[in-house]
């Protein structure tokens, strides 16, 4: 079954389509099709094959946050999914075990006593939202908080320095993030070379988030369809 990301994707590929043909006469049979068309029958697929969140996926997922709170939830929402709940041994060239992109002695300093391998699920909360504090991303807007929290979550010194190089701009912050990536992997492939297509795929998720979340609100200011704030 296609995930939310998937059809998301599809739906900006299928605009990206229309725009060439409008604009080159390629394809002759895609040019009276609206975009909004394209995200309705999206939307149609969703609710048939019975995914999650269902209609009111864009509602909760891609709607402009409305309070600071909300805005953490989308944030750590999206970070936790991508960092999962597998314990890892030995994460990457830190040599330490790590529990939902969580190191045992990053754990430790922000008190917690246990085992990282036995973490709960309200104590991985209150980490992030120390995170949070900790990485400025409250002060930022959407989408651009939830780029800079899950590079915050990955590297807290580059995602200041992605920060800063950037100006803010998140084509600019990403392109750098994956330049990062590759060239770790390439100055040590035996310790990160098989980290670098998942690396990738985080970005071209954020990607896809970010694209998605405009042409939503985007949409919403010009339709009837009820997408909500917060």
């Amino acid at each position: 079954m296609a995930s939310y990301l998937d059809l998301v994707e599809r739906v900006l590929v299928l605009e990206q389509m229309h725009n060439n043909q409008r604009n080159k006469n390629l394809v002759a049979n895609i040019s009276n099709v609206p975009f909004e068309h394209l995200l309705s029958k999206s939307l149609e697929e969703i609710e048939k094959n019975n995914l999650p969140s269902q209609k009111n996926m864009l509602e909760v997922d891609l709607s402009l946050p409305v309070d600071e709170e909300t805005k953490f939830k989308k944030c750590f929402k999206f970070v936790l999914e991508k960092e999962g709940s597998k314990f890892v041994r030995v994460d990457g060239g830190s040599g330490e075990s790590s529990k939902y992109g969580i190191l045992q002695s990053t754990a430790r300093a922000l008190g917690y006593k246990g085992n990282i391998k036995d973490i709960t699920q309200n104590e991985v909360e209150r980490i992030y939202r120390k995170f949070w504090e900790q990485s400025g991303a409250a002060s930022l807007s959407f989408p651009l908080a939830v780029v800079h929290f899950d590079t915050y979550i990955n590297n807290p010194a580059s995602a200041k320095k992605l920060l800063e190089k950037s100006k803010g701009d998140i084509d600019t912050y990403l392109k750098l993030r994956e330049q990062r990536y590759v060239r770790l992997a390439s100055a040590k492939p035996e310790v990160y070379g098989k980290y670098l297509q998942g690396w990738k795929n985080r970005i071209k998720s954020l990607r896809i988030m970010v694209a998605a979340h405009i042409k939503t609100n985007d949409y919403a200011s010009n339709t009837a369809y009820p997408v909500k704030n917060g």
